[in-house]
Parts: structure tokens; C-alpha cells; sequence
């Protein structure tokens, strides 16, 4: 029982909307590989990727579910680093092995 001076701290409400954005960006790589160009869907995914660490970035703490792992820091260093090394591998492909 609290006292007086002590309050009640109920802990914030997370939402799931992240996590299914990050699952549609991910079928939307795929469609687009299928689609367009495995090359340019590559490109599609390292764009998510930072939009996603731009979110993690500015979201409230604890963060969003589907794209907190682990501390703050790490979340945006692994996205910001899987995004750019997935665009400079990719850009630095020959146009004919990725059509």
C-alpha cells in the first residue's frame, strides 16, 4: 500500500503498430523482389531500416515493439549499420548479378 507521498506508477502502454509495419515493409521487399529487381528491393529494405532507426531514435522509452531489442544505442547502431551495409553491397554489384 502506497503512502501518501508514494504514487501508483502504472507502467506506459505499448502499442504493436511497429511490429507490423516492420512485417509489411518486409512482404514489401519480397513483392518488389519478385516484382521489379531484386537490386532496387535491397535498397527498399535499407531505406525501412532507417526509417525505422529514425523512429527508435524519437520514440519514448521503453520504444516500440518489434523494432526495441535492446538498449537505445544498439537498436539505431545495428539498423543504421545493416542499412548501409546492405545499400553499399548492393550499389556495389554489378547491375547484371541482381537484375
Amino acid at each position: 500500500m502506497p503512502t501518501e507521498d508514494q504514487t501508483l506508477v502504472t507502467p506506459r502502454q505499448r502499442t504493436r503498430i511497429m511490429m507490423w509495419l516492420a512485417l509489411a515493409a518486409i512482404i514489401a521487399t519480397a513483392v518488389v523482389a519478385w516484382v521489379v529487381a531484386v537490386k532496387v528491393a535491397l535498397l527498399v529494405l535499407s531505406g525501412a531500416l532507417l526509417a525505422f532507426a529514425l523512429v527508435r531514435a524519437v520514440s519514448p522509452a521503453p520504444g516500440p515493439y518489434g523494432i526495441s531489442i535492446r538498449s537505445r544505442a544498439f537498436d539505431i547502431t545495428l539498423m543504421v549499420a545493416a542499412a548501409v551495409l546492405i545499400a553499399v553491397v548492393t550499389l556495389s554489384l554489378p547491375i547484371a548479378e541482381l537484375g
